[in-house]
């Protein structure tokens, strides 16, 4: 599955352990390409930060969806698809 989405926010540097091993990854915040009014929370694993600048389109291979009950937030875990410019 993808996601695709316009760079709302991001938050480079980050450490998380995944599948027994650690890694970097950037939080960042998206607004849907169909629906700008939804915004999705993701992960993008194994870079310290992205090229990619608030406000520019960002495509992601979604690895796994982890849903917070308590919250009713859905996050998702990626990986950055790299597009030409």
């Amino acid at each position: 599955m993808t996601r695709e989405g316009i760079l709302l926010e991001k938050v480079p540097h980050l450490k998380t352990s995944f599948q027994g091993e650690e890694h970097s990854y950037v939080r960042c915040v998206l607004a849907d390409v169909s629906n700008p009014e939804r915004h999705f929370e993701c992960r993008i694993l194994d870079y310290e930060d992205i090229p990619n600048a608030i406000g520019e389109a960002v495509t992601l291979e979604v690895i796994r969806a982890i849903t917070d009950r308590r919250s009713g937030v859905v996050r998702f875990d990626c990986r950055l698809i790299q597009t030409a410019k």
